[in-house]
């Protein structure tokens, strides 16, 4: 018997929307995904088995527990062994469609790391959870003319909208205006919760819409849509262009450009805080776990070193960057980190 020479995609090629001219572009076309969150992880498991040529996945953190209710692509067994959310989406993601090249960045996004991290793709993909690394993506796609998708989901709520490049477009800013959050005000996963259909639905949405800027398709949707699961509400809003705004009206941009000293970000839905050091290297574990090892436990795979001395738990990154466990005072965690690991 013969082998079927029948496309995998045919469904999408027999689909008017994008025919077989249109998958040809899918299949050329790169994409980044900021952070494997609930959103990230399902948008990612979209593109792949639609064929998206190219599919980097960027996120800094490992997987827990609580976060399986509202992933799709984790296990127990990822979870039990802590395992980067971007290795743990690779292998998985490798098994469903071998013909996509998938590229797992272990990183952090910030204002020294973005330009490397989306510069050579075609679209971007927002799936964080912080509110300044998606003010930052936003400055950063304005500067270099990136088209990218804004997402987020808390409780039962969420919306998406596409930022493409444009003078006549407005910016994420454009919609957010000048809206500010104390610190500690805004409310959050660990605060409010957050419901598995509604990550879903926010990232079919912004898969759909990849496929259809991809595709080069005149559907693209120019409104944000906002909706809640729990409440039955779905709703498009237009979103004008602000002259006035300081990103894409005036470029005077907040965070992009703007690198600093050693930085520290408290983790959504974690009781841990983020540390990252003033210059980033690959660093030895051999050599920490040597230095660490009378004060407490340590062990060490080939993406990260865990340490506890019983009270202090560090998990730290080949790049140097440093999650420190049970704290949740950012000065804290930047004292642990420059006793254990030096600043």
């Amino acid at each position: 018997m013969e082998k079927s020479t029948v496309s995998r995609y045919v469904r999408q090629e027999i689909f008017a929307g994008i025919g077989p001219d249109g998958q040809e572009k899918i299949k050329k076309g790169r994409v980044a995904i900021i952070e494997m969150s609930s959103i990230g992880g399902a948008v990612a498991n979209s593109l792949v088995r639609a064929g998206v040529g190219y599919v980097r996945l960027i996120d800094g953190d490992y997987i827990e527990l609580a976060e399986l209710q509202r992933q799709t692509i984790f296990t127990e067994k990822d979870a039990k062994e802590e395992t980067p959310k971007v290795v743990a989406a690779y292998e998985y993601l490798k098994t469903v469609n071998s013909e996509v090249e998938i590229d797992p960045v272990i990183s952090d996004v910030n204002s020294g790391t973005i330009d490397n991290l989306i510069e050579d793709v075609d679209l971007v993909i927002d799936a964080t959870d912080s509110m300044e690394v998606r003010l930052l993506l936003n400055e950063a796609c304005y500067h270099l003319k990136k088209p990218w998708i804004y997402g987020g989901t808390l409780a039962s709520s969420g919306m998406t909208m596409n930022v493409l490049p444009g003078e006549d477009r407005p910016c994420l800013k454009c919609f957010l205006g000048e809206e500010q959050y104390a610190p500690g005000e805004q409310p959050t996963c660990a605060t409010v919760g957050i419901l598995n259909p509604a990550a879903s639905i926010v990232a079919a949405l912004q898969s759909a819409e990849a496929l259809k800027i991809l595709s080069g398709s005149d559907a693209v949707r120019e409104e944000l849509v906002t909706f809640d699961v729990w409440e039955n509400y779905f709703d498009y809003v237009p979103v004008e262009k602000d002259v006035e705004c300081p990103v894409c009206g005036k470029k005077d941009y907040a965070f992009y450009g703007k690198i600093t000293g050693s930085q520290t970000a408290a983790m959504c839905g974690k009781d841990s805080v983020q540390v990252i050091p003033t210059k980033e290297g690959e660093i030895s574990f051999e050599k920490y776990a040597e230095k660490l090892k009378s004060q407490g436990t340590v062990k060490y795979t080939k993406y990260t070193l865990d340490f506890s001395d019983g009270n202090i738990e560090i998990k730290l990154f080949k790049n140097g960057r440093a999650i420190i466990k049970h704290v949740s005072d950012e000065k804290k965690a930047k004292a642990v980190y420059a006793e254990y690991i030096g600043l």
